[in-house]
């Protein structure tokens, strides 16, 4: 239907369906408002489609009026959703056409506005007041903020309604607002005051809600909310609790921050679980112990395996954590190859080698498929899984042939590979890795240079793999091709590491891009990384901030390498300490910060002034 909706509008297709927006049965009516919502995404305006949308603002039922209400402003002219709204008595319809109006951000209309901000319906006004806070009157802010908060607990449950197109609660759109007018001191304020333990549960809710959007924008905003969530941990109702606890452990830095609170919750039947993975996912040994169990009982916490990857580079003891991940295999028969245990037994590498005879089992007893966890888990594993290169030669796959490379550090194993691939190669990640290892081993044949030439014109995923070798053996020759090039995918959360990586290798060669480190580092709004899920968002935000600091400091001579690499997901311990100073420095401070230019916090400096600020988020 999109397909032919698209080519043609107006045609045959549009028509058939708008012969169901009258059918009798309320289920197909809504339906194919539904169907039509989807179908619109590339139209912004449709006005056949707007007519029957306008046409079922009457309609006997609410969902359906719901729905035709948003349809008709995303469809319509802006003028024609107005009238709408001016002329509709329907408390439910001007919510909804007034909730969609707001998100469509549709300009003018201040005298109806200014109206529908007295408006007898409670939900009304706070929207109207929302509208008009959002045209960025800096001098109506403290007057429109009383106005929304004296509506804001009238209208929970209201625009979020079970009906609605929109999802939002009152109190996450107020904070859009905010957010889009970067009133951050604000937007944590209300938050503070919305959680106050004298406020209704539903209030305190949405003082929660607020707080989770300010960490989503603005990096400096966990240190001022972690202590507004921990004072929640202990209300009643528990829906209070468990939802503020959710909230600290979205961010790294506030679970860094308030790791003794989490720890203190460990135990709670209800909290526990959250808690335990929040506090393993910052590297806390505390955690582990937890996290086994958690392990044992076939949990579904979505971030267990990043809590165990953290703890692991943390330099947690890993026998407990290997042992479940055995017990779990021993108990399933060898053509199975559950998930969690083998990202477990990766996540330790070598100290897991007491679980290669059930990963060769694995090997022996695979069905239909090739066993691709064990390959990955014994190539994590390396040298110590010795004995099982004789299974590993009889599997021709990738994933055998880098687990055999790493397994037995055999150079005729890429080079094997690599001879049976064309001399200019295009999409060929594979082939990245394994030049990279020959790189790191020994170094490159003329014909192998030619092939990582031929990767380091391909844009993407290949041209970022093989920059680091190229570094390798081309060395300082290459340095203004890479200084050229990589830039551009720094502020990725796939590859700006990877990058951040080659660059740090590259030391003094790398100065030319402390400029562009220290811009994004200044940054204090959050990267805007699409990764599709705005809480992994703050995430890789953190962790990129942290590796980039890392690197830049690097690069700069401030920091030993004894540190280690910097490394995809890891934060290294001077990193860790200077994001700590930051964070303290910013969580104590409430009045709105100087915005000159950023250089120095603490212990981090970052360019050549010496004036001292706290703005480096």
């Amino acid at each position: 239907m999109f397909g032919t909706v698209q080519a043609d509008s107006d045609g045959s297709t549009t028509h058939r369906l708008l012969a169901f927006t009258t059918d009798g049965r309320a289920l197909v009516r809504l339906t194919v408002f539904e169907l039509l919502a989807q179908l619109c995404f590339r139209h912004s305006e449709w006005p056949v489609v707007a007519f029957a949308a306008e046409s079922a603002l009457c309609d006997a039922n609410l969902a359906v009026r719901r729905t035709a209400a948003a349809l008709l402003v995303h469809t319509g002219e802006p003028d024609r959703a107005m009238a709408a709204l001016n002329a509709s008595t329907d408390p439910v319809v001007r919510i909804a056409l007034l909730h969609a109006v707001l998100r469509r951000k549709i300009p003018g209309h201040q005298a109806t506005l200014e109206r529908l901000r007295s408006d007898p319906v409670p939900a009304v006004r706070l929207l109207a007041n929302i509208a008009v806070l959002s045209r960025e009157d800096s001098a109506a802010w403290p007057a429109l903020d009383a106005a929304i908060r004296a509506d804001l607990k009238a209208s929970i449950g209201v625009l979020n309604a079970p009906e609605s197109r929109f999802a939002e609660t009152a109190g996450e759109l107020w904070a859009r607002a905010m957010i889009g007018l970067d009133r951050e001191q604000d937007c944590c304020a209300w938050a503070e005051r919305l959680a106050n333990p004298a406020e209704s549960p539903q209030v305190r809710l949405e003082g929660v809600r607020i707080a989770v959007a300010a960490m989503r924008a603005w990096r400096a905003a966990p240190g001022r909310v972690a202590p507004i969530l921990t004072g929640l941990l202990g209300e009643e109702p528990a829906e209070v609790g468990s939802t503020a606890l959710r909230a600290l452990a979205l961010s790294l830095t506030a679970s860094r921050l308030r790791a003794d609170d989490l720890a203190a919750v460990m135990d709670d039947p209800e909290l526990g679980a959250v808690a335990a993975t929040a506090l393993g996912c910052v590297g806390d040994h505390r955690a582990v112990p937890h996290l086994v169990r958690l392990m044992l009982s076939d949990s579904d916490e979505p971030r267990l395996a990043e809590a165990f990857r953290a703890v692991a580079r943390a330099g947690a003891d890993p026998q407990a954590p290997v042992a479940a991940a055995r017990q779990i295999l021993a108990a399933l028969p060898a053509s199975c190859s559950p998930e969690l245990p083998m990202r477990v037994l990766a996540a330790f590498g070598p100290a897991a080698a007491a679980a290669v005879p059930e990963l060769i089992a694995r090997l022996e007893g695979a069905e239909n498929d090739t066993p691709d966890w064990a390959f990955y888990v014994l190539g994590q594993i390396g040298p110590a899984a010795a004995a099982a290169a004789p299974e590993l030669r009889d599997y021709p796959t990738q994933g055998a042939t880098s687990a055999l490379l790493n397994v037995t550090s055999d150079r005729a194993v890429a080079e094997r590979y690599l001879a049976g691939r064309p001399e200019e190669l295009r999409r060929d990640r594979f082939a990245s890795q394994l030049l990279t290892w020959l790189a790191e081993h020994g170094g490159l044949t003329v014909r192998q240079h030619k092939q990582l030439r031929s990767l380091f014109r391909v844009p993407g995923f290949e041209q970022v793999e093989s920059a680091g070798a190229l570094w390798l053996h081309e060395g300082p020759a290459v340095a203004d091709e890479l200084l050229a090039v990589l830039p551009k995918y720094l502020s990725d959360d796939l590859h700006g590491p990877k990058v951040l990586r080659v660059f740090t290798a590259m030391g003094s060669h790398a100065r030319p891009i402390l400029d562009r480190l220290d811009r994004f580092i200044a940054l204090r709004r959050r990267a805007g990384l699409n990764i599709g899920d705005d809480d992994a968002e703050i995430r890789a935000d953190e962790m990129l901030l942290a590796a980039t600091i890392a690197a830049r400091e690097r690069i700069a001579g401030s920091l030993p390498h004894e540190e280690g690499p910097v490394t995809e997901w890891a934060y290294s311990s001077a990193a860790i300490r200077a994001l700590q100073t930051v964070m303290a420095q910013l969580a104590a401070r409430r009045t709105d910060l100087p915005r000159s230019g950023c250089c120095r916090v603490g212990e981090v400096t970052l360019g050549g002034c010496t004036t001292p600020c706290n703005q480096l988020f």
